[in-house]
């Protein structure tokens, strides 16, 4: 039996549980798949009943009470609540034998799954999409020289080594979980995220029309997913506003932590070129995506290893060139420079003001060009028939 062992999971839309749904259908095809996933509904702007999913795979939810996301102290409550209650299962119901591919989330289930290791001859496999406890640093959770980080860090990594297969979306995050695990024979393969088959250039797209507001003649960057506090859009938009070039827009499509912080600043420095549209349903991907000239990705700084965004292999299947901005070596910063498709900074403020200010219509042959190639390296290297193969 393989079991998949996810907070999130079909039919929400948010990337965690999409890129979960396809591995199990992948997984499906040769034999049977059982899931164990929290309650449905985790967003509700994302979620969605349309589809189908194999008759090969069996879903298995604890229920919970209604926490509210927005309350510090529910939130951890409900984490408490779901590792405890996901654990019981986990024990009570997977066997000898059983691979089991974990996501890294909920955060505190990898610890008990690691006991279950121990316990148990299952073949365990870590899919590694958040590195603890390291991604709390930028996030401005705990300092790297406290013993907070020191505890969290021994135990994280012990349970990251029980598992028989790492698996890190990037090179970056490999050479860290090498550095975590400091084992000669721990398996760790890098298996990138892939790119939606329905996504693809739209040339003729009317992106004024979509967005309600006249863009012709200008270069608009897309920034679409979540907004939260590890993504860095509001030191972008601090950097943006001091861009004297008049051809520019910035829209912004998602939901997160920091969105009333954006909105308030917004208005509160009357920036009149960056459009906040909040969140937009997966089947409008395919529209916001191409609503924009170039895809705009952003890290803070420190997050080298710590994450690829997913969705950097659909802005390239729509054809649109990257505007990375974070540390260099990290994986999107390869990306860019190793396929020509796309520019990349650190947070450099000069350098960007600098870079957004030579943008305009005159030298668009040069942006399609960068987004030509992130179409075609796309297609050969981030399709999903491809990437799922290595499941």
């Amino acid at each position: 039996m393989v079991w998949i062992i996810s907070e999130l999971f079909y039919p929400d839309e948010v990337s965690t549980a999409q890129i979960l749904t396809d591995i199990a259908t992948k997984i499906s095809e040769k034999q049977r798949v059982s899931i164990l996933a929290g309650p449905v509904g985790y967003e509700k702007s994302y979620h969605s009943a349309n589809g189908k999913l194999s008759e090969e795979i069996v879903i298995h939810r604890v229920s919970l009470p209604n926490f509210d996301k927005n309350n510090l102290l529910q939130r951890f409550l409900k984490l408490i609540f779901l590792t405890i209650k996901m654990s019981f299962f986990m024990f009570k119901n997977i066997k000898d034998g059983d691979r089991v591919i974990q996501v890294t989330n909920p955060i505190f289930l990898i610890l008990t799954t690691a006991i279950l290791r121990n316990l148990k001859k299952i073949k365990l496999e870590f899919l590694v999409h958040d590195v603890y406890p390291e991604n709390m640093i930028p996030a401005g959770m705990i300092k790297k020289d406290s013993f907070k980080y020191s505890f969290l860090s021994f135990f994280f990594n012990k349970a990251f080594i029980q598992a028989d297969r790492l698996i890190v979306l990037g090179e970056d995050m490999k050479q860290l979980m090498l550095l975590k695990t400091n084992q000669e024979n721990q398996v760790i393969d890098v298996i990138p995220n892939w790119a939606d088959d329905f996504i693809y250039p739209d040339r003729i797209f009317d992106k004024s029309d979509y967005l309600n507001q006249n863009v012709e003649g200008k270069i608009v960057l897309g920034f679409a997913g979540n907004i939260g506090r590890l993504q860095g859009v509001v030191e972008f938009i601090s950097i943006f506003k001091k861009a004297t070039n008049p051809n520019l827009v910035l829209t912004i499509i998602g939901d997160g932590a920091i969105k009333n912080e954006i909105e308030a600043m917004i208005e509160h420095d009357k920036i009149s070129n960056v459009i906040v549209l909040g969140s937009k349903p997966r089947n409008e991907q395919l529209q916001f995506l191409n609503a924009c000239d170039i895809g705009l990705i952003t890290l803070k700084k420190g997050m080298k290893g710590l994450g690829v965004p997913s969705k950097t292999y659909n802005i390239m299947a729509a054809g649109k060139p990257i505007l990375f901005i974070g540390d260099l070596g990290s994986e999107i910063d390869n990306y860019v420079k190793k396929y020509d498709c796309g520019w990349s900074f650190e947070w450099d403020e000069q350098e960007i003001v600098a870079f957004l200010n030579s943008l305009s219509i005159e030298n668009s042959s040069f942006i399609e060009n960068k987004g030509v190639q992130s179409v075609t390296m796309c297609k050969q290297l981030f399709s999903k028939d491809i990437v799922l193969e290595k499941f």
